[in-house]
């Protein structure tokens, strides 16, 4: 009789465990790159932040192999040969703090108004220019390298905002994170202990810069400031889209809706009522029934583009 009433204990606390998992992690579809100390082991380690490592130590002329994300003996040997070249024990282990030593230049954008912007404060991030733009007053104030989404984990384009700020520990997210308010997933905009991957297309979907850089802007930056995110990558489209549905390709459609001089409200991903009610509007427009639902005819008209740019850039 114990045995069972251990077991039925056993699987409420199972259940418990579950339902608290499910109300703090599983609503993020997407997490941007978690931080973790690489060894040696067996299986091997491996993942986008091995790749990033491979990459780094092959531009110092430490590994010679495969871009594989596969922490393996190689990937081994050459951080133990960085680590020599660095005076530190060659343990073979990237530690946190092993990452930041990989670079030798100073880790932040020269020539930038240091001080702070005298007005209403957005920002503007371009993917395809791998830059951020801080804007005062709707004027441009200062401009800062970024590194972006891979092709593959891509940064979603959009019109966010500001939800979260903390201050790290120099860890994966540098010294500084700043949420947004992307609704199928947890992104940000954030530091790095990785300073020479900005520049590049290197991360799983956020925005990173210096941590100089994140620092400066980071008490400029108020919770629920405006972040507009454009680019140029390729979408796929889910037809037919309605009320209720959640992605970058209603990111673009709101654009798309916008650029014909309709008003689906702020592009956030979100298909809405304001949406929805834009998307009735154009029907109406071009004598079709208005089931406020995007189907192949209402992409065609929406995307016929009439020398208007979506999204914009």
């Amino acid at each position: 009789m114990k045995r069972w009433i251990y077991f039925f204990l056993l699987l409420v606390l199972l259940g418990m465990t579950l339902v608290m998992l499910r109300g703090y992690i599983l609503p993020d579809s997407h997490v941007c790159q978690y931080n973790r100390k690489l060894y040696p082991c067996d299986p091997p380690l491996a993942g986008a932040n091995v790749a990033e490592l491979q990459l780094r130590l092959r531009e110092l002329g430490f590994y010679i192999g495969e871009i594989n994300g596969i922490y393996d003996e190689a990937t081994v040997r050459a951080v133990k040969e960085a680590q020599l070249a660095l005076e530190l024990e060659p343990t073979g282990v990237a530690e946190i703090s092993f990452w930041p030593l990989l670079y030798h230049a100073e880790a932040e954008t020269q020539g930038v108004n240091t001080e702070p912007p005298p007005g209403k404060v957005h920002v503007e991030i371009y993917l395809h220019k791998l830059k951020l733009v801080l804007f005062s007053d709707g004027e441009e104030y200062a401009s800062f390298p970024i590194a972006a989404g891979y092709p593959a984990t891509p940064s979603p384009m959009g019109e966010w905002r500001v939800t979260e700020k903390n201050y790290r520990p120099n860890d994966a997210f540098g010294t500084r994170w700043m949420r947004l308010s992307v609704p199928w997933g947890g992104y940000g905009v954030h530091g790095t202990n990785a300073p020479w991957s900005v520049g590049r297309v290197a991360s799983l979907g956020c925005i990173r810069m210096y941590n100089k850089d994140v620092e400066l802007i980071y008490p400029w930056i108020p919770i629920g400031t405006r972040i507009i995110i454009t680019g140029d990558y390729q979408v796929k489209f889910r037809l037919p889209m309605s009320k209720g549905q959640v992605g970058q390709d209603v990111v673009l459609v709101q654009w798309a809706l916008r650029a014909a001089g309709f008003c689906p409200g702020e592009a956030g991903g979100v298909f809405n009522q304001e949406t929805e009610a834009a998307v009735r509007e154009l029907q109406r427009f071009f004598g079709l029934e208005p089931t406020g639902v995007v189907d192949e005819t209402v992409f065609e008209l929406i995307n016929r583009g009439e020398g208007k740019e979506w999204p914009p850039k």
